[in-house]
């Protein structure tokens, strides 16, 4: 019993330094002000006028 008790612990204590360890690698992402990830747009996409706002009467 003891055992399992203890094995519960150290996969808790495990799962908690993983998400230790992102939350400050995260952290220290944000403090550098990295570029944003490749691929995601920098400035919204310029309008091409193929769809028209139709107005009511």
């Amino acid at each position: 019993m003891l055992a399992r008790v203890w094995d519960v612990v150290k996969a808790t204590l495990a799962v908690s330094a993983l998400i230790a360890a992102a939350l400050v690698s995260a952290d220290k992402v944000d403090r550098r002000k990295t570029q944003p990830v490749v691929g995601t747009a920098l400035i919204e996409p310029a309008t091409t006028g193929t769809i028209t706002r139709q107005e009511r009467p």
